[in-house]
């Protein structure tokens, strides 16, 4: 009898009256992470308290079983956050503890520093991955903490950070490129040697493509399997996805959840301005977030914000647009003289005229950046990806650290 309960762990569904060498397994990891289960040998009453714990703390879905999402993060082996617990002391208060940690309330799930606070109260905040895009000489502010770079090759100023190498080659891919790389599978043996050649030993690899055309998903899967197999196994693969790249449907598309379970990270872009007009504010975050969590594990998503300024020319009748650095693009407005001015939805830009046409200037809201960090707490996403470094307003540091810590 003993012998039918030798299960390896992850390989079956346990919930609440479960045996087995892998209940046991289960039991030592969550008393690991610090929760109690006192003396259980099976899965009971305790064990499921505990696992809708970890459920409800790393953003899974709170039922008490252990399932198929549960192990695929327990067993991950390039987890992309690292939790830590505090464990409140007598008058300890909330301002104190952040201090400590160098972080905010919000880091705590929490909006105000002045909460009360109560001895035996367990405090939990995550480490989570900050990656940085960069494509000119790499600047790095004095208080910006990163988990590494990505760029389409090694940074000049070399800063021993992890790097994701993002080829130039296949950076502007639209449908009809992307197209033409997954057609045959000779195109798709040249450009998986291609990208592999290009990643090498790096830390990783990351194909930006935002969009894939629809009757190509399986073709892209195989693609993407193709890669996976031809790189280290120690190179993480990322890919993109969201609104330019369906998911299947009965006429085509791409399986995010066959995805899923081949890439390492999965990139959600929030969108740029395709013509004069504001920044995504973040309010429909969570809305867009909805057509892809389902399907893919949440610690596995990296939200890509944009952190520079757009500057939108009308010359002769030709519209123009070119990104700056938050710093210079203020220096631009200064210089040439330039005045708030606000759209019909109330949105606030800079604008001004010279011999050359009319301009506007236009900056990601301020406080884009706290609704993307506590979006990312509250789902457990992976983290962020800053585009691009040295383009940033430099207070969104201060932001991000009141949320979490890079790992």
């Amino acid at each position: 009898m003993g012998s039918l309960l030798k299960r390896k762990l992850g390989s079956r569904i346990l919930q609440l009256g479960d045996h087995g060498t892998d209940v046991l397994k289960l039991q030592d990891y969550l008393r690991e992470q610090g929760y109690d289960l006192g003396d259980e040998k099976s899965y009971g009453y305790l064990t499921k308290d505990a696992v809708r714990q970890f459920q409800r703390e790393h953003g899974l879905i709170v039922d008490g079983i252990a399932g198929k999402r549960f192990f695929a993060l327990m067993l991950a082996k390039n987890v992309s956050f690292r939790r830590h617990i505090h464990l409140v002391q007598p008058n300890e208060s909330l301002e104190q503890i952040a201090k400590l940690y160098n972080v905010g309330p919000e880091a705590f799930g929490i909006t105000s520093a002045k909460k009360h606070v109560y001895p035996g109260q367990r405090l939990r905040f995550f480490h989570r991955e900050i990656w940085g895009i960069s494509h000119d000489k790499l600047v790095i502010a004095d208080d910006a903490e990163l988990t590494g770079i990505v760029r389409s090759g090694p940074p000049e100023n070399e800063q021993n950070l992890p790097l994701i190498i993002s080829p130039q080659e296949f950076a502007a891919h639209g449908l009809e490129d992307v197209h033409q790389v997954l057609k045959s599978n000779q195109e798709r043996k040249s450009s998986v040697e291609k990208l592999v050649s290009s990643a090498n030993k790096k830390q990783g690899l990351y194909l930006p493509w935002v969009e894939v055309p629809a009757l190509d998903g399986t073709r892209y899967l195989k693609f993407l399997k193709s890669l996976r197999k031809a790189l280290y196994p120690s190179t993480q693969l990322w890919v993109e996805l969201g609104p330019g790249i369906p998911p299947w449907r009965l006429w085509g598309g791409i399986d995010y959840e066959a995805v899923n379970g081949i890439v390492d990270r999965i990139v959600f872009s929030l969108p740029i301005p395709t013509k004069p007009g504001p920044f995504d504010d973040g309010r429909e975050l969570d809305q867009s977030l909805n057509s892809l969590l389902p399907y893919v594990c949440s610690w596995k998503v990296l939200l890509k914000v944009p952190v520079y300024a757009l500057e939108w020319g009308e010359t002769n009748g030709e519209i123009s647009c070119g990104k700056f650095a938050y710093n210079t693009a203020l220096s631009r407005a200064f210089r040439h003289g330039a005045r708030f001015r606000k759209d019909d939805a109330g949105n606030v830009f800079y604008h001004y005229k010279n011999r050359s046409g009319d301009f506007q200037l236009i900056f990601p809201p301020y406080d884009l950046m706290k609704k993307v960090c506590y979006v990312i707490n509250r789902q457990n996403l992976a983290g962020l990806v800053i585009d691009r470094m040295g383009y940033e307003d430099p207070r969104i540091w201060q932001v991000i650290k009141s949320y979490f810590k890079a790992i």
